[in-house]
């Protein structure tokens, strides 16, 4: 007899190491939804029955909310789960809905089209007042931004909009800001000194806002052109109409010719520059036959102009 419940009691014995552990469910550390509502396998894992029962609305889109300790036993409790708290030690679900952002970038990009539409084509930079404007949608929704309404004040260079994610039409958000209207202006590819002689392959451009360009900017490539630098000039940076000139044509001490025009009579005479000078430029001319010094204009490449008596020559 005592053989026989020896053998019961070993076969019991293996029958319980055979059979499967079946684990409590546990809580979740991070849970990610797709959908607008929480149920009960979003909190815990291992959940069998009841996974799909409703417990509470789901966050808003890209928002998180967090269970506590309190909420997770409370749950356990009415679906008879078995979870218990583990001592002191606190426990926290995280649920996020599932969302992707439409941030401020792609909402500045569809201001800027729409803008340029206003402005036929004009360019222009845009800041908005607030760069934390965005819309969150779901992962599989379209991304795009409907502008419903778009303002602009050009004297004051800014626009306020009502901006709406495409995929939720109905959360309209209110947007402002300032524009800069963009204009290019020529500038040198590569450093160049005095004595260079400014062709156009040596004129690139740059962007810059209209309200940066000052008065005595150089705004054309023509204006550019056949001109020197005054000083050496740097690469790439903006050019005024101090920093170049015409090219020096008369050096000082150059031997010219002087030429006098009265009508239909013409004279000609040698001189000596007492100045250097571009084309157009008034400098002193000494006759080398009088030694008399007279007022010129520099009309080319060693040549002047004279406008004295007829017996000065």
């Amino acid at each position: 007899m005592n053989i026989f419940k020896k053998l019961a009691t070993a076969t019991a014995l293996i029958i319980c190491m055979a059979a499967p552990a079946f684990a409590a469910p546990s809580p979740k550390a991070d849970s990610v939804v797709t959908h607008d509502q929480i149920t009960l396998g979003d909190v815990f894992d291992g959940v069998t029955a009841d996974a799909d029962h409703y417990l509470a609305p789901a966050p808003e889109l890209g928002k998180t909310i967090t269970l506590g300790t309190y909420d997770l036993e409370r749950i356990s409790k009415a679906f008879n789960l078995g979870w218990i708290p583990d001592g002191g030690n606190e426990s926290h679900v995280v649920i996020r809905r599932a969302a992707d952002e439409i941030d401020h970038f792609a909402v500045q990009a569809a201001l800027e089209k729409k803008l340029q539409e206003e402005m036929k084509g004009q360019r222009f930079e845009m800041e908005l007042t607030d760069r934390s404007i965005g819309f969150h949608v779901p992962e599989t929704a379209d991304k795009g931004v409907t502008i419903e309404k778009l303002n602009y004040d050009a004297a004051n260079s800014t626009f306020r909009a009502v901006v709406a994610a495409a995929a939720a039409p109905d959360a309209r958000k209110e947007v402002s800001g300032h524009y800069y209207v963009i204009n290019r202006i020529p500038v040198l590819k590569s450093p160049l000194i005095p004595g260079d002689v400014i062709s156009a392959n040596d004129v690139d451009y740059i962007d810059m806002r209209s309200s940066d360009i000052t008065s005595s900017m150089v705004t054309e490539a023509s204006d550019l052109v056949g001109q020197t630098p005054r000083r050496g000039i740097n690469a790439m940076k903006p050019l005024t109409s101090s920093d170049i000139r015409l090219p020096v044509i008369v050096k000082k001490g150059d031997l010219v010719t002087m030429v006098l025009k009265n009508n239909s009579l013409s004279l000609t005479t040698q001189g000596r520059a007492m100045d250097s000078g571009a084309a157009g430029d008034a400098i002193r001319v000494m006759n080398s036959s009088s030694k008399l010094v007279v007022d010129a204009i520099i009309t080319g490449s060693q040549t002047v102009s004279i406008k004295p008596p007829l017996g000065t020559l």
